[in-house]
């Protein structure tokens, strides 16, 4: 089926110049801790990251007080009843996520089928390992010393013992996957766990419940890095190693807004970081949001189409802002209210 972007709806549902590296820092701090450093994670601590089996097994005892609009839409044709239902999530969390506001586990019940970005659930450890070695390291003989600049060699390799990670563990890894092992570790050492992020929450839950359906692969997830040309690739490492004593705030700082529902902090913190004029910060606002906005836009269309009651988990930044599904779908003449 065609669909209003020009494009079939999808089967799986789914220089060195100085303006560059300064786009590039704040844009890629961001990113990190939002999308495939903590997905990754979650992957790869799966034996560990069993939250609950049941919906009224799962009740903290660490509360704050939840939202009174939590960051959850519906959506609907306006011709047709049922609705898709769109929930904002951080791919990390802790026990003060939990219990989840009861319109956001109404309209979880509500729905027939579970749809997230990724099904991590689904990504063992010998997959994950095979895809992060094809995708992450160099061939044979490729040492990243000799890719990189001497001085961020040295910078690395401070890092990775300072956080317990031996030399021999990331000398054939390309820039990016090195970044995202310290990034991982980094987070590890913070209070939040991707083992507790809602979406992880939502999969362990739909579990005989409901069937799953991601809209995006491991390897589409993985590009958003893999991608990256080696000058690019360069300065993510360099910068991460810059920043990455703010993990932890920045995570507070998400964390915080989150439960508090602020829509704007949360577009401040998460967009703001893209909100630049220089051609790499553009280039990767297009590639981590609006074309994957885009896809899962058409995704919901799809579900809306075909009357399915479905319940769609996705990372906040991909609801919020002018290019988030959320002004999107209203944009195409869908019904949408906030819960």
């Amino acid at each position: 089926m065609v669909n209003r972007f020009g494009a079939l709806a999808p089967t799986n549902r789914l220089s060195g110049a100085r303006p560059f590296f300064e786009g590039l820092r704040r844009a890629l701090a961001s990113l990190l801790l939002l999308s495939v450093a903590t997905l990754w994670s979650g992957a790869l601590q799966a034996e560990r990251a069993r939250i609950h089996d049941a919906l009224s097994e799962v009740r903290p005892t660490a509360m704050v007080e939840a939202p009174s609009r939590p960051l959850l839409w519906r959506v609907q044709h306006p011709d047709q009843p049922e609705p898709v239902y769109l929930f904002g999530a951080l791919h990390f969390g802790d026990d003060s996520f939990f219990p989840l506001p009861d319109k956001v586990l109404d309209a979880y019940r509500d729905s027939d089928l579970l749809a997230v970005e990724l099904d991590v659930s689904q990504v063992g450890p010998d997959r994950m390992h095979a895809t992060l070695a094809r995708m992450g390291r160099y061939p044979s003989g490729v040492q990243l010393s000799e890719r990189i600049a001497p001085a961020l060699w040295e910078q690395l390799s401070q890092a990775s013992q300072r956080l317990g990670l031996q030399t021999e563990s990331i000398v054939h890894l390309r820039p990016w996957l090195a970044a995202l092992q310290l990034v991982n570790l980094q987070v590890a050492r913070s209070d939040y766990r991707a083992g507790q992020g809602v979406d992880r929450y939502f999969l362990d839950l739909a579990r005989g419940d409901k069937p799953v359906e991601p809209l995006e692969t491991l390897e589409q997830q993985l590009s958003l890095f893999a991608g990256m040309t080696e000058v690019e690739q360069s300065a993510f490492l360099e910068h991460t190693l810059e920043d990455l004593e703010a993990t932890g705030p920045q995570l507070r700082r998400m964390a915080r807004a989150w439960r508090e529902g602020d829509r704007s902090d949360l577009e401040s913190v998460i967009l703001g970081a893209f909100d630049r004029e220089d051609h790499f910060s553009r280039t990767l606002y297009q590639r981590v949001f609006k074309t994957r906005n885009e896809a899962m836009a058409s995704a919901v269309e799809s579900y809306l189409s075909a009357q399915q009651r479905v319940f769609l988990v996705v990372g906040i930044g991909h609801l919020i802002g002018p290019d988030g599904l959320v002004d999107n779908l209203r944009q195409a003449g869908y019904r949408i209210e906030q819960l």
